[in-house]
């Protein structure tokens, strides 16, 4: 659809969507998880201008994000316990080999900081902070020292890579009631 919201259309039929797309570089293709017929999900390419969606996964996958180059993905593999890998597939389908990265549950967002390098939330599974990924090296640098209590549930990251933007939970917060006076 357009920014104002008119012209709205719909780009494929009938998927049992998992999670939010991601955009490719180009604007072309929307990546996107969504179950097979079995439930399970997969990482689909869709062509924004119309066609069948491409399978680019076909086992466990989830949370797709597109490298700026456009080249390939990451994506959640599946949940062993409170832990997932992070893997990767080029655009054509072809798997692309990465050093290994495994997370807890909850951090499952991946975002780019530049080709070869992510964003993760990284942590146990009630408290996590925010580290970057070195994709060639398996380099990993934390990025946030949050104090214990915020729970992160999402994020995005500014174009330009400098700004992080969450939303959190705090587990110490109080509940209040206010009485308005009556009219």
């Amino acid at each position: 659809m357009n920014a104002d919201g008119t012209g709205a259309r719909r780009i494929a039929e009938e998927l049992d969507v998992r999670g939010a797309p991601a955009w490719s570089p180009d604007d072309q293709w929307l990546a996107i998880a969504a179950a097979n017929g079995d439930g399970v999900p997969q990482v689909f390419k869709i062509p924004v201008g119309g066609g069948a969606p491409v399978p680019l996964v076909k086992e466990y996958s989830t949370n797709p994000a597109w490298a700026p180059s456009g080249q390939f993905l990451v994506y959640s593999g599946a949940d062993v316990g409170t832990t997932f890998s992070v893997k990767a597939v080029s655009a054509d389908g072809t798997p692309r080999q990465l050093p290994k990265l495994t997370l807890t549950r909850g951090a499952r967002r991946l975002a780019f900081l530049g080709d070869d390098t992510l964003l993760i939330m990284k942590g146990d599974v009630s408290h996590k902070d925010f580290w970057s990924f070195d994709l060639l090296t398996g380099r990993e640098q934390q990025l946030t020292r949050l104090r214990s209590g915020l729970v992160l549930d999402d994020f995005d990251i500014s174009q330009d890579g400098r700004e992080i933007i969450f939303d959190r939970t705090r587990e110490d917060s109080d509940t209040v009631l206010f009485e308005l006076p009556a009219r």
